[in-house]
């Protein structure tokens, strides 16, 4: 080969003391991510032997699992429908004391099926409920967390900080440490499940609406206000058509996010099926928590397909 034909390569540079330094530390931290990842398998005392011990108990779960309990109406071991309890109806004033069988009494008991899905249309309407709330609040408060609508002055930048503040505190705090503090304060059942979604989604739509509204083409704004229109015109014929689908794209999938939530938050008495879910698996209940898992992912899938099939529409 000529040695115009040769191909050019650079000479290489030699390796200086800090060359060596860099190598030695990045080989120390390769040694320290591998120590401490040792150290989290022990520490998390991860065993596979108990999964083999074990093995009959887990086949069970898995056998129970595998056959859910979907009865319309509680049975006895006999398989009778079991029904309320008699009750009997105290008589009314000034007549003889009468021992009356209410006419309620006597009525099937529901069994799993109708019962999860009761709870699993509580979970809706909490979720639901949640993220309703929230957009309604930090709808009004995006457009004073737009930096680009509120530069203009003190008071909008007073505004700014302020928005920008409550949408982070009320995100800080993940849902379910929420929904254990609104328990406490008004027991348990569907509320507080809807006051912590609807505080915490706030502070995440509030952010998501800002930004949309920073986000915006100037131009139109620009437009309306040549006309001299007022401020609220301006919001309404410059900025909200052009922001109104993607809060809309927004709220949707909030509401998405919140029924997975929801979930969650049953576990800490905030009501919904997961309260349900949560009680059949610590009595070992697993043919109705067989149920809870099949009903859950059949809503959540019909869902999802509504949900995209409405955002995509949106835009």
């Amino acid at each position: 080969m000529s040695a115009e034909a040769a191909p050019l390569v650079a000479p290489r540079r030699p390796r200086t003391w800090r060359d060596h330094v860099w190598a030695g530390v990045r080989w120390a931290l390769v040694v320290a991510f591998a120590a401490y990842l040792w150290a989290a398998f022990v520490h998390t005392e991860f065993n596979l032997y108990p999964l083999y011990k074990n093995a009959g108990r887990v086949h069970q779960v898995m056998l129970d699992l595998g056959h859910p309990d979907l009865s319309w109406y509680e049975r006895d071991e006999q398989g009778r429908v079991q029904l309320f309890p008699p009750m009997y109806m105290p008589p009314p004033e000034g007549q003889p004391e009468l021992r009356r069988l209410d006419p309620r009494s006597g009525k099937p008991r529901p069994g799993t099926l109708p019962t999860l899905l009761s709870s699993m249309n509580e979970t809706l309407e909490i979720s639901l409920v949640g993220t309703f709330i929230s957009v309604l609040i930090s709808f009004p408060l995006a457009f004073l967390s737009a930096r680009n609508l509120t530069r203009g002055s003190a008071l909008g930048r007073i505004a700014y900080i302020a928005t920008r503040a409550v949408f982070n505190v009320t995100r800080a705090f993940p849902p379910y440490i929420l929904a254990i503090i609104f328990v406490m304060m008004v027991g348990t059942g569907p509320f507080p499940g809807v006051l912590a979604l609807a505080v915490h989604s706030i502070g995440m739509m509030g952010k998501l609406f800002a930004e949309t509204i920073e986000s915006i083409d100037i131009a139109p704004v620009e437009a309306v206000r040549a006309t001299g229109a007022s401020n609220t015109l301006i919001v309404w014929f410059g900025i909200l058509p052009q922001v109104l689908p993607q809060f809309l794209a927004f709220s949707l999938y909030r509401w998405d996010m919140n029924i997975r939530m929801a979930f969650i938050l049953g576990i800490v008495g905030a009501g919904g099926i997961g309260f349900l879910l949560d009680q059949y698996i610590r009595l070992f209940k697993f043919h109705q928590a067989s149920t809870a898992f099949i009903i859950i992912l059949v809503a959540v899938t019909l869902l999802d397909w509504a949900s995209a099939a409405l955002r995509e529409k949106l835009g």
